[in-house]
């Protein structure tokens, strides 16, 4: 039977009745995009997925016929443990995907690779990439070439004929490497590049494993944790080293935010801190934090650490009612203004870079309305660290903690919205003073007639 009829088979297959099983891997290296968008984009007609957060070589497999892993990270290289736990996965016959490219230092992925057969390189893929035995049309944002051993199809290469995507049998499974270029990046799961073809592929490859569909399969959570004061921590195998250190930025940072905001977390909010393996960023649900390990080259460099974890701790405190607009903004002010309590000179240029960089659009802050939808990001930014800044200088030291007491008195907790009529509103109640008109002398379009908070 032809390639090309194969994958035909395959998509009216899944079309007709979904029998995959995926697990995404975010063990190695966190990404948003992984976290769900991988799957919504690929596979969300096909069959169910699921979510590995902890280690690697601890994840039950048995009901899981497609594993997708990334190139990793080298701060969380891949244990010895999960590399054979992946090729065992594979020989009992599931289906691994793995997207990864070579470079001048090759990621942790690569040994997974080896282990399989196939080396990354650091040779760049040329275009235009063609399939060599299926009529796809091929979009690709760059990666690296591989080196196949004897027993690895090529299934896609570059214009000088080297290989970027292969296939192997390896006993009863199958295994698939190819650059990270030929997939979709973004977060927000919009650009599902290759999924005419990506899909059908996957499909075929994976329902060679029998898995019960009635049952759902299983990923897992970090699994490691324990109480550090008020507050459980949670990591993995990888992320261990990491931990204790961020634990104890949290434990300084905390008091510097109660002092801030004049209030506590609210309640029930801020009990977790997840450790998470990546450099880029983290987030927030409310009752659990989740903290990148080595955030701005953490721990080298501590600042951009101590920002990140007041941002993200920031809105525990501002639950259950979101800020409009500054929401974001906000959370890293308080960011700021820890690292300035704390003597850390990053939080001044961070704070003035900003201020500045809003005023190239807005020079005196008092012509362009921040809540326009078109209005610049650096704008408005900006002018929100110029208001915390000006309330702070016009109304006294600790303006910022009477609005969020006030808040926390003012509005109900089953209020349904709280948009910036109810936030000047409360500004106003909090320092005495009637802010409408200032705020409007910045080009707010705020109305005390829209809130019944005044």
């Amino acid at each position: 039977m032809s390639f090309a009829l194969l994958l035909a088979l395959a998509a009216l297959q899944a079309s007709a009745a979904p029998r995959v099983h995926s697990i995404c891997d975010i063990s190695q290296e966190f990404s948003f995009y992984m976290d769900g968008r991988f799957h919504s984009q690929y596979l969300k007609n096909v069959g169910r997925d699921a979510r590995n957060w902890g280690s690697l070589h601890r994840l039950d497999l048995s009901n899981t016929n497609l594993l997708v892993l990334v190139d990793g990270d080298p701060h969380v290289p891949y244990s010895p443990e999960s590399i054979a736990h992946v090729e065992q996965y594979v020989r009992d016959g599931g289906t691994l995907l793995l997207m990864a490219d070579g470079g001048e230092v090759m990621p942790p992925g690569a040994a997974l690779a080896e282990r399989l057969g196939v080396k990354l390189t650091k040779i760049a893929a040329k275009k235009p990439l063609r399939a060599v035995e299926a009529p796809w049309e091929i979009e690709f944002r760059g990666g690296r070439v591989l080196d196949l051993g004897a027993e690895w199809t090529v299934l896609v290469q570059d214009a000088d004929q080297k290989p970027v995507l292969a296939q192997r049998p390896l006993d009863k499974g199958w295994a698939l490497v190819g650059s990270r270029g030929l997939f979709g990046h973004q977060p927000d799961a919009k650009d599902p590049i290759n999924a005419a073809w990506v899909t059908p592929l996957l499909v075929r490859l994976a329902t060679t494993k029998a898995i019960d569909a009635k049952r759902p399969h299983e990923g897992a959570f970090a699994e490691h944790e324990r109480a550090v004061g008020p507050l459980t921590l949670e990591y993995t195998d990888g992320t261990q080293r990491f931990a204790d250190a961020i634990a104890s930025e949290y434990a300084l940072v905390r008091p510097h935010l109660v002092a801030l905001t004049g209030v506590e977390p609210a309640e029930g909010m801020i009990r977790r801190l997840l450790v998470l393996p990546t450099g880029g960023g983290g987030f927030s649900s409310g009752e659990r934090i989740a903290i990148a390990a080595w955030w701005g080259d953490y721990p080298n460099q501590r600042y951009p650490m101590v920002e990140l974890i007041s941002h993200e701790a920031g809105h525990s405190w501002v639950l259950p009612h979101p800020e409009p607009l500054w929401n974001e903004p906000i959370a890293t002010y308080l960011g700021i203004s820890v690292g300035r309590r704390l003597e850390m000179p990053e939080a001044r240029r961070t704070l003035d870079e900003q201020i500045a960089a809003g005023r190239k659009i807005d020079p005196d802050f008092t012509r362009v309305d921040p809540l326009a939808e078109d209005a610049a990001r650096d704008l408005v930014w900006g002018k929100s660290y110029f208001v915390f800044e000006e309330l702070e200088r016009l109304h006294g030291p600790g303006a910022l903690a009477k609005y969020f007491q006030r808040k926390r008195a003012l509005v109900p907790k089953d209020r349904k919205n709280y948009s910036m009529d109810d936030c000047v509103a409360v500004w106003s109640q909090a320092v005495g003073t009637d802010l409408f008109p200032w705020f409007r002398s910045l080009a707010f379009p705020v109305d005390a007639s829209r809130t019944d908070l005044d």
